[in-house]
C-alpha cells in the first residue's frame, strides 16, 4: 500500500506541474495585444567598468504607437537636440558625457515589444520549459502564487566553448491566475583555453492590463559581465504610461 501511494504521487507531480504551465498559457493566450496602444515612455540607465574612471548613465524620454501600421517610436524634438548637441560637444571633447544617446542606445526594438507585449514574451519563455515549484506567496502587500520555471534556453549547443545557459524565470499570478509580476535570472558563461567569460543577467517586471494587451508598466535588467579580469556593471529601467488616445 506504501509503495503504491508513493508511486501514485510520483505519478501526479509531474501532471500538477504540467497542468499549472498549461493553464497559463491558456491565461495568456487572452491578451493578444492586437487592439491599438499607445504609451508615452521614459528609459533609465546606469552603467560602470572597472578601471575607468566615471560611470555612464543617462536617460530619455519617447512614445511608442502599436496598430495596423505596425510599431510606431517616436522621439520628442528635446530629446533629438540633445542627443545632436552631445555629439558635438563629444567631438570638441571627448570627456563630455552623452546622457541621452547613452539611454537610447541602451534600448532595442525587441525590448520595446516585449515591453509592450508582455505576454508573447512569457509564451515564449514556457515553450519547452519545466515547473520547479508552485508555492502560496505574497506581492506588493496582496496575496499571490509564486511559479519557478526552469526555462529552456535558445543558446543550447550552438558552440562548445558556450556553456548552456540557466535561466529560471519567476511568475507571481493573482487570485485570477493573471500574472502581476516576474523576474528572469539568465546565467551565461564561455571559455577558451585559459580565458573564461560570464554574464549575469537579472531582469524584473510589473504587469498591467490595458485591454486586450498585457504590458509590462515597468521593466529593469541589470547585467555583471566579467572576463580577463575585468568587470561591467549595467543597468536600464523602463516605464510605459498609456495614452487615451481621442477618437
Amino acid at each position: 500500500m506504501r509503495r503504491t501511494a508513493l508511486a501514485s504521487l510520483f505519478l501526479v507531480a509531474p501532471s500538477l506541474a504540467a497542468d499549472a504551465l498549461s493553464d497559463l498559457r491558456t491565461l495568456l493566450q487572452r491578451y493578444p495585444a492586437r487592439a491599438p496602444f499607445t504609451a508615452s515612455a521614459s528609459v533609465r540607465v546606469n552603467g560602470d567598468s572597472q578601471g575607468v574612471a566615471g560611470t555612464r548613465s543617462g536617460s530619455t524620454d519617447f512614445e511608442v504607437e502599436s496598430g495596423p501600421a505596425g510599431l510606431m517610436i517616436r522621439v520628442p524634438p528635446a530629446a533629438l537636440g540633445a542627443a545632436e548637441s552631445e555629439v558635438e560637444e563629444k567631438k570638441r571633447d571627448p570627456q563630455n558625457s552623452t546622457p541621452t544617446r547613452t539611454a537610447m542606445v541602451a534600448l532595442t526594438i525587441f525590448d520595446i515589444i516585449d515591453g509592450l507585449n508582455a505576454a508573447a514574451m512569457l509564451v515564449n519563455d514556457l515553450d519547452q520549459a519545466s515547473l520547479i515549484s508552485q508555492i502560496s506567496s505574497t506581492y506588493a502587500g496582496k496575496p499571490a502564487t509564486l511559479m519557478r520555471i526552469k526555462v529552456k534556453p535558445t543558446l543550447a549547443g550552438t558552440s562548445r566553448f558556450v556553456r548552456e545557459p540557466k535561466i529560471e524565470l519567476r511568475v507571481w499570478v493573482d487570485a485570477n491566475g493573471i500574472p502581476v509580476a516576474a523576474e528572469r535570472d539568465s546565467n551565461y558563461s564561455a571559455s577558451f583555453v585559459v580565458v573564461s567569460a560570464s554574464n549575469i543577467r537579472k531582469e524584473r517586471w510589473e504587469f498591467a492590463i490595458s485591454g486586450d494587451r498585457m504590458y509590462a508598466a515597468r521593466g529593469e535588467e541589470e547585467n555583471r559581465a566579467s572576463a580577463v579580469g575585468k568587470s561591467i556593471i549595467s543597468s536600464r529601467s523602463v516605464t510605459y504610461r498609456p495614452k487615451v488616445v481621442a477618437p
